[in-house]
């Protein structure tokens, strides 16, 4: 008997199905090796794991850990509950040649929590980011791919060469393709968190048919491979996972974490990000609370106990929705994702709240207690236990002190002892995979789910299955129960359009929710079948129905939506509802171009006031300013606050386009409005209409000292938007009167100027404050003849050379004038060409030795960020928005500073490249455009956004260059730069004052 077995396990090591020694460290693929700094030195994978602390009565084990198992950035498991975990070598840098990505299979078969056999499958991948196992196969993102390679034989080895099913994702480090899961409509989901567009098709498919996106996420179709973009925006989502009534929740890395997908939802996006400009509002995140603990999102990377009692930081990868039968009940449904910061797992509880949830912050639920530590994947497997993969990297994605490519470990976590799973349900019988739809484990009821899908589609006789999932679905009291029936009868071909309509007035609404869905997925419903979902709309109580019509209509026909509209529109209890309002304008707004006068009532008729407010300003924005039936829509209503939100949107379509000729009807309904309480929003679109009567209102305003100085200022703006608002000598007049609307006025001047403007400012320039004299100098620097007339007072004394900021003096190099050239440079000698960079940096890296730097003074390093620093970048949450936030940047190396500090146009991100305007009339400004279309563009500058027309616009070139100007330090002494560099380099904010 002994010899029999020596023999099987000879066999299996030479099948290679059995991985009896462990893998060396010298098993890395060719050409990959650690960047890491060889003084950072990681825990071993068992100290690592005796680290790790969890709730009483859970313990953890070691999965797999170096050197068997390296950079396991995603993971899924088969039929059989083993683990396929994709290795990606290649991040962060994408090469077209790469083939050191890999994908290798991990087993437990005596069921100890940590793998007995170890199988590489396929080690050619180009950029792996993502799995999953189903249909014959693996599905891997593999940038710019979505690629699937198949084992229908299930034999452990490729059938043959990948194939691409999809192409045309954006290449990147960061933000790629992420997350696959099966969804309960059988369809493959996914994430992406890149910026720039993807545009999606299947090879071939020319550029007019693709499917573009951006941020969001996203589904395909495993058989049609159609592919259909789901929800668009946050910034990174890296996290996926479905709760037991098929709610779809994402999570998310910078600003919020986490999100309840619904189809065709715009989610909050960065400030500066948006394709669609009319969807006016984008869905905010559904948690109630942040995991940093106050400040900017880059906060959270530096580790203080106030970020860790909230929840370790801003940065979040995987989502579990635990529905295994191992953990304890009070664990079912919570959310679970890994905090890259906190080194731990956060837990959120979703709350059911009117058409949505809420997720609150629970008690952490695993701790690391590692630096190392990098959870990036979490899901519970067919025992119920969870497994938990650990990056295990000292830095970040982001961080500049390399990638330490030879780690990496997967947890095991178990409550008690699992009941173990050594089954492989490829093998069970189609009436076996029906009787799992009752398994308290949803990995099992979703893994039998995809297999009868499989047999459905090649033509397998599902007959008994349907037969017993009807009855169940009958007979069920259970919500999930039934649910988990419906899904799977969908998808196997039993669930005909007549049978959904029927469901529509079924007693449980997730069962009527789910009807709405299943009907427009794929086809459009007939006329019956859409009478049937406007008589929801108006009559069914559940919100969370409403919502689903509300996105199933993005879905239908534009003449199929009016009806359904009518209904929603008349619900006022879905006024403060998250999503709702939100959704229902989604799917309105295009219907604008489609019947104008009844897109129009739905203004009158909407109980809900975003409604009332959005369809007046989408109206007098299409195609271009239209606003005469927009102000009889405004008279027509009785109600004073509808009114108000209606004239709230028109004021931001005016706001947009500028002033306009006044209305038909306008002078009419402003006096039946003379005691309205609506009068400021009046008074301020008049002015725009050419009241002269609104615009001497305002003017009274701006010049009344007992007025408040925001009042003061909003009628200051007011004023700026009319040609004739305010003239430039009385901008003057207000420069010289010493008034609190100095700063403010300062600002107008460098859009509203002429030619005597730089006297004036040059003749108050040592009355004015620091604020005040760098804002005037902005004004200077914007044309040719005001930087002449500043140079010349800089020559004579009156004004220091070392007030003119690194980003003015910029400017000044753009002007193409051969006479400034030379001023400048006599007063401003070069020092920046490369040699000199190159010479100086390496001095300075020479210099600036921790000895040194620890004899420095913070507190003087931030007096002078505030001075030279702060007007463009924010550190700690101080400072201005032009340039990028510092606080999360990779400052604690002093190579990156002085780098960056000294040369730094050698790398930028695209959205802080300098862009120079000159307008028609002269004028120049330098910055970043952070909105731009056919009509208008708008340039963030030191001082202010300023929006230009594009028909004022003489040239807009972006450069391949910083904004951030060369030469930044020329003018400090060594002691300063090193002051400098310390506190860029501090992990907490120094105070400007103490002992």
């Amino acid at each position: 008997m002994a010899h029999y077995i020596l023999r099987r396990v000879i066999l299996l090591c030479l099948l290679g199905l059995l991985h009896p020694v462990p893998a060396h460290a010298d098993d890395l693929p060719m050409g990959v090796t650690n960047t890491q700094n060889e003084s950072d030195v990681s825990l071993t994978p068992q100290e690592s794991l005796e680290r790790i602390t969890v709730p009483e009565g859970f313990h953890v084990t070691l999965f797999a850990g170096e050197p068997d198992l390296r950079r396991p950035i995603a993971f899924d498991f088969d039929d059989r509950g083993r683990l396929w975990v994709v290795e990606n070598y290649a991040h962060p840098s994408w090469n077209a040649d790469n083939r050191t990505d890999r994908v290798v299979i991990f087993e437990d078969t005596d069921q100890d929590g940590r793998f007995d056999l170890r199988k590489i499958f396929w080690d050619q991948g180009r950029y792996l980011s993502a799995i999953a196992v189903g249909h014959g196969g693996i599905w891997l993102g593999n940038t710019p791919e979505l690629t699937f390679i198949a084992d229908r034989n299930g034999d452990d080895v490729p059938d043959s060469d990948p194939v691409a099913v999809l192409d045309g994702f954006q290449i990147s480090s960061n933000n790629v393709l992420n997350n696959f899961h099966w969804g309960p409509d059988g369809w493959l989901y996914g994430a992406i968190g890149l910026s720039e567009r993807s545009k999606i098709g299947k090879p071939g498919t020319e550029d007019a048919l693709r499917v573009p996106i951006t941020r969001g996420m996203w589904r395909m179709h495993p058989v049609s491979h159609q592919f259909e973009v789901l929800a668009d925006g946050m910034v990174n989502p890296w996290g996926a996972d479905f709760n037991e009534f098929g709610d779809l929740f994402t999570t998310n890395t910078v600003i919020a974490h986490l999100w309840h997908i619904v189809p065709g939802m715009y989610c909050q996006r960065r400030a500066t990000e948006g394709d669609y400009p009319y969807a006016y509002r984008r869905i905010q995140s559904n948690a109630d609370h942040l995991h940093w603990g106050g400040g900017g999102w880059q906060n959270s990377r530096v580790t203080t106990d106030q970020h860790s009692v909230a929840g370790g930081g801003h940065a979040h990868c995987g989502a579990m929705i635990y529905l295994g039968d191992n953990w304890p009940a009070e664990y079912r449904g919570s959310l679970f994702t890994n905090n890259l910061h906190g080194n731990r797992v956060n837990q959120d509880k979703l709350i059911p709240r009117h058409g949505t949830y809420v997720a609150s912050h629970a008690d952490d639920f695993l701790f690391g207690n590692d630096p190392w530590f990098r959870g990036l994947s979490i899901k519970y497997g067919p025992s119920g236990a969870v497994f938990v993969s650990d990056w295990h990297d000292f830095g970040e994605c982001h961080d500049n002190d390399g990638s330490h490519r030879t780690s990496g470990r997967i947890y095991r976590v178990e409550y008690g002892r699992a009941v173990p799973f050594t089954e492989n349900l490829a093998t069970k019988t189609n009436v076996q995979l029906a009787t799992l739809h009752q398994h308290a484990n949803e990995w099992q009821v979703r893994h039998a789910r995809r297999i009868l899908f499989e047999r459905s589609i090649g033509g397998a006789d599902l007959s008994r299955v349907t037969k017993m999932l009807n009855i169940q679905f009958q007979r069920s009291r259970s919500t999930v129960q039934r649910l988990r029936c419906m899904w799977t009868l969908h998808l196997i071909g039993d669930l005909p359009e007549e049978k959904l309509v029927q469901q529509l007035k079924d007693h449980d609404e997730h069962i009527r929710r789910w009807a709405v869905r299943l009907l427009v997925d794929q086809t459009q419903p007939d006329d019956r079948t859409i009478r049937a979902m406007a008589q929801m709309a108006q009559d069914d109580a559940s919100p969370r129905v409403r919502l689903a019509l509300a996105s199933a209509l993005q879905k239908l026909k534009m003449a199929h939506r009016w009806e359904i509209l009518e209904g929603l529109v008349g619900h006022a209890e879905d006024a403060d509802d998250q999503f709702l309002p939100l959704m229902i304008w989604y799917a309105m707004e295009p219907l604008v171009a489609e019947n104008r006068a009844a897109f129009l009532k739905y203004g009158e008729v909407s109980q809900i006031p975003l409604l009332n407010e959005f369809v007046a300003r989408r109206a007098a924005d299409f195609p271009e300013p239209q606003l005469d039936d927009v102000v009889a829509m405004i008279a027509r209503v009785s109600s004073e606050q509808t009114q108000k939100h209606m004239l709230t949107g028109l004021l931001a379509s005016v706001d947009k386009h500028g002033p306009q000729p006044m209305p038909a009807g306008w002078a009419t309904f402003t006096a039946a409005s003379q005691s309205s309480q609506n009068r400021s929003v009046i008074i301020q679109l008049a002015s725009l209409f050419g009241d002269a009567v609104a615009v001497e209102t305002l003017r009274k305003q701006v010049s009344d000292d007992s007025q408040p100085l925001a009042q003061r200022i909003l009628a200051l703006q007011g004023l700026l938007k009319i040609e004739e608002g305010v003239s430039v000598e009385e901008l003057h007049q207000l420069i010289a009167t010493k008034t609190p609307l100095r700063h403010e006025v300062l600002k107008a001047l460098s859009i509203h100027n002429q030619e005597s403007t730089a006297r004036v400012l040059l003749e108050k320039y040592d009355e004015f404050d620091d604020d005040e004299k760098r804002a005037a100098l902005e004004v200077l620097v914007t044309r040719l003849r005001f930087a002449e007339a500043m140079l010349t007072a800089i020559e004579n004394g009156n004004v220091r050379s070392e007030d003119i900021s690194m980003f003015s003096l910029q400017q000044l190099y753009s002007f193409q004038s051969p006479d400034l050239q030379q001023r400048v440079l006599r007063i401003w000698p070069p020092d920046s060409d490369s040699s000199k960079r190159s010479t100086e940096i390496s001095r300075l890296r020479t210099l600036l030795t921790e000895s040194y730097l620890g004899s420095g003074d913070s507190r003087a390093g931030r007096v002078l960020f505030n001075k030279t620093c702060s007007r463009c970048h924010t550190l700690f949450n101080e400072g201005g928005r032009i340039g990028p936030d510092l606080t999360g940047s990779g400052r604690k190396q002093v190579d990156y500073l002085l780098s960056n500090l000294l040369d730094p146009s050698a790398e930028i991100d695209p959205a802080y490249r300098l862009a120079t305007l000159f307008t028609t009339d002269g004028r120049l400004y330098s910055g970043f455009v952070i909105f731009q279309d056919d009509r208008s563009v708008v340039v963030r500058t030191q001082q202010s956004d300023v929006k230009i027309a594009m028909t004022d616009v003489e040239s807009l070139t972006t450069q391949k260059k910083s904004m951030m100007p060369e030469g930044m330090l020329g003018e400090f002494s060594d002691e300063q730069i090193r002051d400098l560099v310390l506190y860029l380099k501090s992990q907490i904010q120094v105070p400007l004052q103490g002992p």
